[in-house]
């Protein structure tokens, strides 16, 4: 992680000082001559769904409870009187008895780390699974906001991509933990929740209403195609012969949807964490909600005034966001899909008019030279927006300067694809090494810390953990890999989970569990020093092995990179570039599909009834 100390001092002095000040609402929603087409205006009934928590309690973090709590408290705090719909997790509702302990964190003790569990408790809280919420917008929520209201959409689960090839697509984990199966309980992989399916259910009762989202999970970029279509279509006037196959109507915005994603489809984002601390937690997962609310999410401290709306905390939480997420709103994603088309079929042909030609070649220097002009008021709002990312990059990038001012679009480009260290022999070496070890645990180690331990004769070994490594050793006597596998500590982690008590709090034995816990994840270290005082000198040499294996390669931080700034940036410059592009040439239709998505982003949020400070 990059400087996370200084990305939360800055958050905290940089509040939400001068956000919104200049709402970039797109001006040129008009071709030459053509008159000012209309807003859809905000207003109306309004309506709040929190949707988190999902996959399993192996990977439901404690960082996205902590987000989930946040909001709904905020809500019930400051909009007591505003209908709200909670979905997280397993549903475990507070007042009542916890379903199941469907919360994973990771706490620090005596110098190392312990998993435990815990069920995350919600006011009125509901499964986060997709019958749940479908049978919920069909019956209670669309109906609130159909005649004209809005329903604010907010997204901090885990995210995926579904789908294979073209139709690959955006995703939300929903909650995969389903009765029946081993220990009374199944992983149901199908609970994934795609954009397609999304828009199905939003769009048959959303009615005149509209919907605004904030959304921080992985890959959660696609989902600006609840609105905008995957492939836009340019208008057969701007070409001198029209292309075979080019379709002889526009494609039209396919939902009254807008908002802010965390990244874009193809890529992860930072923030989840089982172990979030105040200087290390950090991404758009926090530092989005944290600028909503104006509140610390861990403490609940007052940080600040919270965000008028979500584009305001959209761009409170970009400016600090110095991680791998790039964030984005449905408008961006618009332009850079007109962006796309410019790149893909007008510079790729000459069969296009004069004019056009023109507005391509401009459209390319302006990418190349991060430079151009336009009378519009909201495009240059839009500049003056991005500068102030750009400048937040740049402090803390300061050798990259010179590349995220000037570098034209090959350098850039360049910049997306550093080149890797050279791992291969690292990586060799490590499967050698496990190769070697599984060999000698399996034939000479394994044998004889098992009769140790069903002798009693392991030194510490006793309790709840001794009779946990005796589970773990009958589950590899029936063919279980849970020691040198590729998956064995994902494993590993489900038998703690289930073994340790922790699943059921109502019958929860803390030092028990603790125990458990402390045992599993520390199992391989133990049985390698155990190995190195054996008296068969065998013995010693494949705890050796077992000690010796290198550390799993592990991907870099969530950090702030040269490669994500320079991405950052080029997208930037593609997005004015292809707005300027469209008030060239005069798109009218495709100008007030720009101005409508942006004035869904930009809707506030209802007033608040009681300025209750956080706690």
């Amino acid at each position: 992680m990059s400087r996370p100390a200084q990305t939360r001092r800055e958050f905290l002095r940089l509040g939400l000082a001068g956000v919104g000040a200049v709402p970039w609402l797109t001006s040129g929603c008009a071709g030459p001559g053509g008159g000012a087409m209309g807003l859809a205006p905000a207003g109306g009934p309004t309506a709040f769904v929190i949707l988190s928590g999902g996959g399993t309690p192996l990977t439901n973090n404690y960082s996205q409870y902590l987000q989930a709590r946040a909001w709904a408290g905020w809500l019930a705090r400051t909009r007591p009187s505003v209908p709200r719909w909670c979905f997280f997790g397993v549903g475990n509702r507070e007042g009542a008895p916890a379903v199941l302990a469907d919360t994973y964190r990771e706490v620090e003790r005596d110098g190392g780390y312990e998993p435990e569990w815990l069920p995350g408790f919600l006011p009125d809280n509901r499964p986060a699974t997709r019958e749940s919420l479908f049978r919920a917008l069909r019956e209670e929520i669309l109906p609130v906001v159909r005649n004209g209201g809005t329903l604010f959409f907010l997204v901090g689960d885990h995210g995926e991509l579904a789908g294979r090839d073209a139709a690959q697509e955006s995703a939300i984990t929903m909650w995969q933990l389903k009765r029946g199966g081993r220990q009374g309980w199944r992983t149901d992989g199908t609970e994934v929740l795609g954009v397609a399916e999304l828009r199905r259910e939003l769009a048959a009762g959303i009615g005149r209403g509209r919907v605004v989202f904030g959304m921080t999970q992985c890959h959660s970029g696609g989902f600006h195609e609840l609105a905008v279509p995957r492939a836009l279509v340019p208008p057969r006037a701007w070409f001198s012969r029209v292309p075979d196959g080019l379709a002889s109507r526009p494609a039209r915005l396919q939902l009254a949807a807008a908002g802010f994603t965390a990244t874009d489809q193809a890529s992860p984002a930072a923030g989840c964490e089982p172990d979030p601390e105040p200087d290390r937690w950090a991404g758009y997962e926090r530092f989005f909600p944290e600028a909503l609310l104006g509140a610390d999410l861990m403490t609940g401290a007052v940080r600040g005034a919270p965000a008028p709306s979500l584009d305001a905390a959209h761009e409170a939480a970009v400016l600090v966001d110095h991680t791998i997420d790039k964030p984005r709103s449905t408008s961006e994603h618009y332009l850079e899909a007109w962006a796309r088309v410019i790149e893909e079929r007008l510079a790729t042909t000459l069969a296009v008019t004069e004019p056009v030609q023109r507005a391509v070649a401009a459209f390319q220097r302006a990418v190349d030279t991060g430079e151009g002009e336009t009378a519009d008021p909201g495009w240059t709002a839009l500049r003056e927006r991005y500068r102030r990312f750009q400048a937040a990059l740049i402090a803390q990038l300061p050798a990259g300067r010179a590349l995220l001012q000037l570098g034209d679009r090959r350098r850039l480009t360049a910049a997306l694809r550093p080149v890797a260290e050279p791992a291969r022999a690292e990586g060799a070496r490590r499967r050698n090494a496990l190769t070697a070890a599984r060999r000698s645990w399996s034939a000479t180690l394994r044998p004889a810390w098992k009769a140790a331990v069903e002798a009693d004769r392991v030194p510490g070994l006793g309790g709840p953990a001794r009779d946990f490594e005796r589970h773990l050793l009958r589950l590899e006597d029936e063919g279980r890999s849970l020691l040198l596998g590729r998956r064995d500590g994902e494993a590993l982690l489900q038998e703690i989970y289930w073994r340790s008590g922790y699943a059921e709090p109502a019958q929860l034995t803390p030092e028990a569990a603790r125990a458990v816990a402390r045992w599993g994840v520390a199992r391989r270290e133990r049985i390698a020093e155990w190995g190195r005082t054996a008296a068969e000198p065998a013995v010693r040499a494949a705890a050796e092995q077992l000690a010796a294996i290198p550390p799993p390669e592990t991907p870099s931080g969530p950090g702030l990179t040269l490669a994500t700034a320079a991405e950052r940036v080029l997208f930037q410059r593609r997005v004015l570039a292809a707005w300027r592009f469209l008030l060239e040439v005069g798109h009218a239709p495709a100008l007030a599909e720009l101005a409508q998505l942006r004035a869904w982003e930009v809707t506030p949020l209802p007033s608040e009834v009681a300025a209750a400070p956080a706690g």
